[in-house]
């Protein structure tokens, strides 16, 4: 009976090895090495096959190769499930930026996101016995975390794997989840049945896996079949053979135990392998062969981290102990293949909870007087030795007696630990000098490549140890020997995103260096994509200082900054906004700029002071902050700001970090303002809250700026802000909100001002400074000489429109418009002080726009005069115009309407409320004025237009006086006389005032004769309403007959004026014939000589010469 049954029980343990002792396949099938599976959103399955039973692991090892095409926000790797089960009992996935590891249906994140177009190894171990669940990318480590031990303790029996998706089994049918695919290729998963170490991973990362294969047997595939691809890593063979995995008898009625299958005989671990694992991708885009990129593999070295105590028997006279030490460290450890790293000593009063102590103190004074020490530092082993041998190596090196008994150390004093540094991982780098893919590097080793511009020299990096973290990262590339592939102008073709934003930053830094000075399109480009870094990126303290370093370089340059001004602003703003640091302040200072943000606890909050305490043109300056609010500066300090405490009103709401920052500009060139004539005479400061705008703070912030110029006794200073509005956006200086204090200093100016921004002083040197006591003058001259001109010319207008005879001739109807429009202007400059101190903004705007339209009408009617006296004296042929003083009207009126209204629709900030010393500094003193305050404005409707308008009536004023000249000259009856004489000055005179020609005055106010030529312009100007009335009324013979007839009595009245009618009869008989003038011929000249000479035959006819009326 017991030999009948001993042949089935034999088979049925044959059955049962077969099924957990042994890979899935019992053999190896066709093989998949050198293959790929290409997911890209078609229908593509590959499940494990059921033939390939994963058997209950207590521990495992997973590695599988990927390689994603397209980003998408989740993405699953490989999902291994329990049989009837929902949840993940072991998986690999990807969600928003993370890499998600799965076990035992929890996860775990780490934040990495594999990048696109390339090949990723990643792998997952877990035992059950150390609790640890560890996530390798590319050989480093990433994920080191405690497992529960409430948790399974072995991975689930039998259970359902897919690629590239997710699935679930219902009613026995395997289901598969969309949305989550993983859209790339997949290569060689395997699966080891026990926890492989960092180590075996680098140094073992082609071997086949001993529970699932990447061999055809393993795998149920039917549609996606799999594709060669000469780029994988291990190549098409496998490297060496893996043991079988650790299992678990699960027998019924028989203990748990765990059994080892027996070792590979050395025939078959030293049998040579297929094929050689193929070093990862590295070439550069020059495309050449990889054996001239690469330094070559050869022995990953091995590290340590070393602390050991010693004593110094003698004081070290004359040199560094440190130094002495590292000299004694370094020889004993080269003597076997070793090298130091990271050397740092500290005195024996270390402690590890003690920041202060725990300073580095390597050549410090304070070390010399020192008996007894302690220090750190890394040991790399070219050789890699055994761990154990190495360690006892290094702990009898250096537990000696050294130099004849100066330093001992003793060996319980010596701590030598084994650390991993992993792997740099393969980095893609864009630079200006090219695109380099550097692959795969073990720590402390160089990997050369091709530059792609010039083959012959070569690009090198450096994979280090990292002193604090201890992993492997790679340095700077060493890109110097390789020429620049690209511009600046090419930087519009690139992407900015958050894996490449720290490239674009090294790119444009090379680019600053290659190309110097920039172009507009080439600030726009830059500076744009500085925006976009910073839209895309997280703002660490490296980056951020790099983007500040970018904008001193600019600063520093001879570009055009006025641009780009704004943006540069913003720029700087966004860093202090969005940097992420961890301590409480962060200063970041570079050449001629400085930032410092500082996270600020709002119920301790007393105000803050910052401020530049050293400063020169070219150098990094020197800063403080203070958390009090000081009201005086201190001595020496180049530029300060103090917040007010009423500034915790302003900080952001809930949980959002309240952090307030200060800027510092050493450069002028950013803030230029066109519109203005002063000069920026002090550095800029700047403070603002974070998600928040301050504006009227109930106490002002206190600026103190040191003048770059001293200013002298004439100077006119003023605090002012950027406005960033201004100037169609492109920003200007505003003095609103901001107060000049009055105790001002030849070197330093104080400033009140109720909001945050940026803030300078302005200093007026654009002129020869004029005394209090002229500016005085000026200001009396020009309201009492706008107040008499208004008075008479109301009444030259009343006589015009009382007595309906003065005004029927053509002459007369233009000097009353030329007076309505002087009349106008007066009263307008007179009220302009006191509408504008009702601070209303449109009453402003309307003030100005009134002013500047009577102004312009007043030139314009001056212009009509001349136009109307050159058709009158210097045509020589009769002239007929229809609607006449209709057409004069329609462009007296009209154009300054139509300037002024294209003012206002293009912009009509261009109005507003200025002093009136900027632009009008001859007429007022320094009271608020509504005016024009753009300059451009200013002088295209004005300045061009009165120049035009003084030009041509220059001109035909000559004309007029060469042709008076002529008529005398041909007129025989013609004697020169005193009276004839004065009349000729008196006639002069009138047309001198008639067609403004005393403005040219203020185009020679320069200079030394500046004052005179001041006083002397208003006067004239501002009485030339005066001088009108007394020309054109006072001094007329016909106005002064009709005043006796109208207005005088007893002997004085006239009752009838015989002339006066004879001369309305001529007048009659020319109005018939609608002639605008007759110029008189040659044959006529005795009687237009008469005409001129004698004013009292004139009359209003146009038959006779009508440049009388001027006379």
């Amino acid at each position: 009976m017991d030999s009948a049954r001993r042949p089935c029980l034999i088979s049925v343990c044959l059955s049962v090895l077969a099924a957990t002792c042994l890979p899935c396949s019992g053999s190896p099938g066709p093989s998949l090495w050198g293959k790929k599976v290409v997911f890209m959103g078609r229908h593509c399955v590959w499940q494990l096959d059921k033939g390939c039973v994963v058997p209950p692991l207590e521990e495992l090892s997973v590695c599988v190769h990927l390689h994603r095409e397209i980003a998408t926000s989740e993405w699953t790797g490989f999902v291994y499930k329990a049989p009837g089960e929902r949840q993940v009992e072991l998986g690999l996935a990807g969600r928003g930026g993370f890499l998600v590891a799965w076990l035992f249906g929890h996860q775990w994140s780490v934040p990495e996101d594999l990048p696109l177009k390339c090949w990723h190894n990643v792998c997952l171990t877990w035992s059950s016995h150390s609790e640890r669940l560890r996530l390798y990318i590319n050989g480093s480590s990433c994920l080191d975390a405690h497992v529960n031990a409430t948790l399974p303790r072995r991975l689930a029996h039998n259970g359902t794997l897919t690629l590239g998706v997710s699935h679930n089994i219902v009613g026995g049918v395997m289901e598969f989840e969309n949305g989550k695919n993983f859209l790339g290729a997949i290569s060689l998963f395997r699966m080891w049945g026990h926890e492989r170490t960092a180590e075996e991973l680098r140094a073992q990362s082609c071997i086949i896996g001993n529970v699932v294969r990447w061999d055809n047997n393993d795998w149920d595939y039917q549609i996606c079949l799999p594709e060669d691809d000469t780029n994988i890593q291990c190549g098409a063979f496998p490297n060496v053979t893996a043991s079988p995995p650790t299992v678990t008898n699960t027998s019924p009625g028989s203990p748990t135990s765990t059994n080892t299958s027996d070792p590979v005989t050395p025939t078959e671990t030293q049998q040579p392998p297929l094929g050689l694992p193929v070093s990862p991708t590295g070439l550069s885009t020059t495309k050449e062969p990889s054996d001239l990129n690469s330094t070559g593999t050869g022995i990953a070295s091995t590290f340590y981290r070393v602390q050991m105590k010693l004593n110094m028997t003698m004081t070290v006279t004359g040199s560094d102990p440190g130094e002495t030490i590292q000299t004694w460290v370094q020889r004993k450890l080269g003597e076997v293949r070793m090298n130091a790293l990271h050397f740092q000593i500290f005195k024996s009063t270390y402690k590890d909870n003690d920041k202060k102590e725990t300073q580095r103190l390597e050549m410090a004074a304070e070390l010399r007087n020192q008996k007894r020490f302690r220090c750190t530092f890394h040991v790399q082993d070219a050789d890699a030795r055994n761990v154990m041998t190495t360690q006892r190596l290094i702990n009898d090196l250096l537990s000696r007696i050294h130099f004849g008994g100066e330093i001992q150390v003793d060996s319980r004093d010596v701590h030598v630990s084994h650390i991993d540094p992993g792997s740099c991982p393969e980095d893609t780098h864009e630079s200006i000098r090219g695109v380099y893919i550097w692959p795969i590097k073990d720590a402390q080793k160089t990997e050369t490549m091709i530059c792609e511009k010039n083959s012959g020299a070569r690009a090198s990096r450096k994979c280090e140890l990292d002193g604090v973290t201890e992993k492997a990262k790679w340095a700077d590339p060493n890109l110097k020997a390789c020429k620049p592939m690209i511009t600046i102008s090419d930087l519009d073709n690139v992407t900015v995103t958050a894996n490449n934003s720290a490239d674009v930053v090294d790119m444009i830094e090379d680019l600053l260096g290659v190309e110097g000075d920039l172009s507009d399109s080439q600030l726009a480009t830059v500076v744009q994509k500085l925006d976009e870094v910073l839209g895309v990126s997280t703002v660490t303290p490296a980056l951020g200082e790099d983007i500040v370093s970018i904008i001193a370089d600019i600063l520093g340059s001879s570009s055009n900054l006025s641009l780009v001004a704004n943006d540069i602003l913003g720029i700087t703003g966004s860093v202090g906004d969005q940097m992420d640091f961890p301590e409480e302040s962060q200063n970041v200072t570079v050449p001629s700029l400085a930032l410092s943000m500082i996270n600020v606890d709002p119920e301790q909050f007393q105000g803050l002071t910052f401020g530049v305490s050293s400063f020169s043109t070219g150098l990094a300056p020197e800063i403080f902050v203070n958390q009090t609010f000081l009201t005086q500066p201190c001595d020496g300090t180049v530029a300060s700001i103090s917040l007010p405490r009423a500034l915790q009103n302003f900080f952001p709401e809930g949980n959002k970090k309240k952090r307030v920052q200060f800027h510092f500009y050493g450069t002028q060139e950013l803030f230029k303002d066109p519109e203005i004539n002063w000069t920026l005479n002090s550095y800029v400061v700047s403070a603002s809250v974070n998600n928040s705008n301050v504006s009227n703070l109930g106490n002002p912030v206190v600026v103190t700026l040191t003048h770059l110029k001293p200013k002298e006794k004439n100077d006119k200073v003023e605090c002012v802000y950027w406005e960033f509005q201004k100037n169609n956006g492109s920003g200007g200086w505003d003095s609103n909100g901001c107060e000049t204090l009055p105790s001002i200093s030849a070197y330093q100016t104080t400033c009140h001002c109720y909001h945050l921004t940026h803030f300078g002083v302005l200093l007026d040197v654009s002129r020869t400074p004029i005394s209090e006591a002229d500016q005085e003058t000026l200001m009396v001259i020009s309201y009492l000489g706008c107040g008499v001109s208004s008075i008479f010319l109301g009444i030259s207008l009343l006589t015009y429109m009382v007595f309906e005879k003065l005004r029927r001739d053509y002459p007369s109807k233009i000097l009353i418009n030329l007076s309505v429009a002087l009349l106008g202007l007066n009263l307008v400059f007179l009220m302009d002080s006191w509408l504008s101190s009702f601070g209303f903004y449109s009453l402003c705007i309307t003030t100005a726009a009134m002013l500047h339209y009577f102004l312009l009408a007043s030139f314009t009617w001056m212009g009509l005069e001349a136009v109307h006296m050159y058709f009158s004296l210097v045509k020589v042929f009769n002239v007929y115009i229809p609607s006449y003083i209709l057409k004069f009207c329609t462009l007296g009126w009209g154009i300054p309407l139509v300037v002024v209204s294209l003012v206002l629709v293009i912009e009509k900030d261009a109005y507003g409320n200025v002093l009136s010393g900027d632009s009008l500094d001859s007429l007022q003193g320094s009271e608020p004025f509504c005016w024009i305050q753009s300059k451009v404005f200013f002088y295209i409707t004005i300045v061009a237009f009165v120049l035009l308008v003084l030009v041509f009536n220059m001109v035909v004023f000559i004309m007029v006086l060469i042709q008076i000249r002529h008529m005398q000259t041909n007129n025989p009856a013609a004697t020169v006389n005193k009276r004839s004489v004065m009349h000729d000055l008196r006639a002069v005179a009138s047309l001198t005032f008639l067609l403004g020609l005393t403005w040219p005055i203020a185009f020679f106010t320069w200079g030394p004769a500046r004052v005179p030529m001041l006083h002397l312009f208003s006067v004239l100007n501002s009485l030339q309403g005066f001088f009108i009335f007394v020309f054109h009324c006072l001094m007329k013979e016909n106005v002064r007959k009709q005043w006796r007839i109208h207005l005088c009595c007893g002997r004085l009245r006239l009752n009838d004026y015989s002339d006066w009618s004879r001369s309305m009869t001529m007048g009659g008989r020319t109005k018939q014939n609608h002639l605008v003038h007759r110029f008189p011929s040659v044959k006529s000249v005795n009687t237009s000589s008469r005409k001129i000479s004698d004013d009292s035959t004139t009359a209003s006819g146009s038959s006779s010469p009508p440049y009388h009326q001027w006379a």
